[in-house]
């Protein structure tokens, strides 16, 4: 099992203490007295920082508690103050997809740079709509409650920008209730489910294909290539192999392994080229498109179908003879060992 990481190890955009100083703003708080607690520099000072450490993270989160008042979920007190664009390079990027079910694809692929708190786990699509469970990965206290409801209720501030009105997203909580869940549907737009097996959400398949009215490709890609370049060492290292991982882990979710011819049409360039850029980064189309598979397969045995027979289909392969072997060779176990060892956390 990976330990989880220190909270000093994370980091978070800057944007979202100042949601905080927004929320303080409004019940009229000492704005200034935000940053100071966080230890940061002043508003006004001319070196400002990007990010926080998880920490000042959480100090900022227990000062927007702080300043909530009693008649209502502090969860929704909080996203009041939080547009998308609270999310930084990554909320604006969003914001310029061409649909719905592209933003949530760019949500999940690059979300762990802007809350490394939760992962975002997609699960196998059904009739319903794209499914996505959300799993803490440490203990946040007397704040896990607030921030999963935050986390979640942030991704529905797309709302603004998708044409229809239904909701955009179905939400779920794996705590109890503390206030009438019916006293979320003014934001979300329907009550959340608690008591639920885990924090998720859903998207709804007929909004999955609902366009942006700020969508535009030429600035989501410059705004890509912004992130990129803002994103931890490992991506900026190696863009090309990050870019691939993500259109074969999206071709699996849509049930089809990527070719190279496929996957090199999908980047504008031919299969040489890609072949020559990924030995560049010290990586090869095979070894991307099987680690991404095993990787696949490993969150299909922890959250996905019942049968080791529909995890490798789902991931790929032909039978479920060709998979076992194929995984334990990648992993060095059986997939029904490592579906009990991920069980059994």
């Amino acid at each position: 099992m990976t330990a989880a990481p220190a909270l000093d190890q994370l980091r978070f955009p800057i944007h979202y203490l100042e949601v905080t100083e927004a929320l303080v703003r409004s019940r009229g708080g000492r704005v200034g007295d935000v940053r100071a607690a966080c230890g940061l520099p002043a508003a006004g000072a001319p070196q400002q920082p990007a990010w926080i450490d998880g920490r000042q993270m959480l100090q900022s989160a227990g000062i927007a508690h702080q300043h909530c008042l009693p008649d209502e979920p502090p969860s929704l007190q909080i996203l009041r103050h939080f547009p998308l664009s609270a999310h930084g390079t990554l909320g604006m990027l969003a914001m310029t997809q061409a649909t719905l079910g592209e933003a949530l694809d760019l949500a999940l692929q690059y979300h762990a740079m802007v809350m490394p708190l939760f992962e975002f786990r997609r699960q196998p699509d059904t009739a319903e709509g794209a499914h996505v469970r959300v799993v803490p990965v440490l203990d946040l206290g007397p704040f896990a409650e607030v921030m999963a409801e935050v986390v979640i209720g942030a991704l529905a501030n797309v709302k603004p920008y998708v044409a229809g009105q239904e909701p955009v997203l179905r939400a779920q909580f794996a705590h109890a209730a503390q206030w009438p869940p019916e006293a979320y549907a003014s934001f979300f737009g329907i009550a959340p489910v608690f008591d639920a097996p885990w924090h998720g959400f859903t998207v709804p398949r007929a909004l999955l294909a609902a366009p942006l009215i700020t969508g535009n490709r030429a600035t989501s890609a410059q705004l890509e290539g912004l992130l990129l370049r803002e994103a931890p060492g490992g991506v900026q290292a190696r863009p090309l192999t990050h870019r691939v991982r993500q259109s074969v882990l999206a071709g699996l979710r849509k049930g089809t392994v990527p070719t190279g011819e496929s996957l090199a049409f999908e980047l504008a360039m031919s299969v040489r080229t890609l072949s020559r850029r990924l030995q560049d980064e010290q990586q090869t189309l095979g070894a991307i498109v099987e680690h991404v598979r095993m990787e696949y397969a490993e969150q299909l045995l922890r959250d996905g179908p019942d049968t080791v027979e529909a995890v490798a289909r789902l991931a790929g392969f032909a039978n479920a003879s060709s998979f076992t072997r194929a995984f334990k060779r990648a992993t060095g176990f059986t997939p029904a060992e490592l579906r009990e060892r991920l069980r059994g956390r």
